[in-house]
């Protein structure tokens, strides 16, 4: 939750129900802001004359985000890392670089700050506290990426990332459901880099993913190389899924295998020959959340079906 400031309520209360989004570049006021944000909760390179904690995240992070871009140094004449990775962030017009040592940031102080808190000195933000206001500083510039626990992920629609992709991410951060939850997150990975039919085949890896997961601890007759159709079909002859849900999925399984020219068959994907594919991100779009959608269905009822003892 932002301050409600005065320009702020103002701003809303004239603010459009249309959700666009930004993603090709990230305002000077939202760099300043994110950097303020990370310095608040990762604290200061030095304490008591050595080098701290917060000193020896920010030499990775700077060592890493160096790696990335290509260069030695980041930013010349700094004093530390910190100064040399938080001068870059503030000043680097390369928006997918940006987002990438944001990442870096956002993901050093979920993991590794937090707990450790008394470790980061000159902190004034908790961890949970810097992710909420960068993810909020985001929407309210409307720039269409969010902090999704370890990832910097692309959003088309707030309501439907908080309804529903949200809370199947949450569903999936199982054990038995890891394979489908690294298969998603590769899914937004590939549309936040505009690979977009790799995003459409990792959702449908995702979507048989949890289907063969339920099925084989409910013990339906399937195989491990059997398609989504044969999956849907052992799902609805095993009475986990009522006739016009069956049709909803088969209707997702379709839109995903017709989404591209040619879709992967058992062994993986085929070539584009020599027609290049074009596909549109907003249908990439609709298949990430469409997906998030059947997932949250599949996993809420399997779910369902084990608190009643089924």
């Amino acid at each position: 939750m932002l301050p409600p400031t005065y320009s702020r309520r103002r701003r809303l209360s004239e603010a459009s129900d249309v959700e666009v989004y930004k993603y090709e570049s990230v305002p000077k006021k939202v760099k300043v802001q994110t950097v303020q944000i990370i310095r608040g909760a990762i604290g200061t390179y030095y304490h008591n004359g050595n080098n701290s904690a917060a000193g020896k995240l920010y030499e990775y992070i700077a060592r890493e985000m160096r790696k990335e871009v290509g260069v030695h140094k980041l930013t010349e004449h700094a004093r530390n890392a910190d100064d040399e990775f938080l001068r870059w962030l503030e000043y680097t017009n390369d928006v997918e670089a940006w987002l990438d040592g944001v990442e870096y940031s956002m993901r050093g102080i979920d993991r590794l700050v937090r707990g450790k808190e008394e470790y980061y000195f000159g902190r004034h933000s908790s961890p949970d506290e810097a992710i909420a206001e960068f993810n909020a500083r985001m929407q309210e510039a409307a720039i269409g990426y969010q902090y999704v626990s370890g990832d910097i992920v692309r959003i088309d629609s707030m309501h439907m990332h908080k309804e529903v992709v949200l809370p199947a991410l949450g569903l999936l951060n199982q054990e038995r459901f890891a394979a489908a939850e690294q298969e998603y997150r590769s899914a937004h990975q590939a549309f936040r880099n505009g690979e977009l039919e790799d995003c459409i085949i990792d959702c449908g890896k995702a979507f048989e993913s949890v289907l063969k997961v339920i099925g084989a601890a409910r013990s339906w007759p399937i195989g491990g190389n059997d398609t989504a159709s044969k999956l849907i079909q052992a799902a609805a002859t095993a009475g986990f899924i009522a006739p016009y849900a069956s049709t909803s999925l088969n209707h997702l399984k379709g839109l995903l295998e017709s989404s591209t020219p040619t879709i992967r068959n058992k062994e993986g994907g085929h070539g584009a020959g020599t027609t290049p594919r074009v596909i549109a991100p907003e249908l990439a779009a609709l298949q990430l959340h469409q997906t998030a959608a059947m997932i949250l269905y599949l996993t809420q009822r399997d779910a369902s079906l084990r608190s009643a003892g089924e």
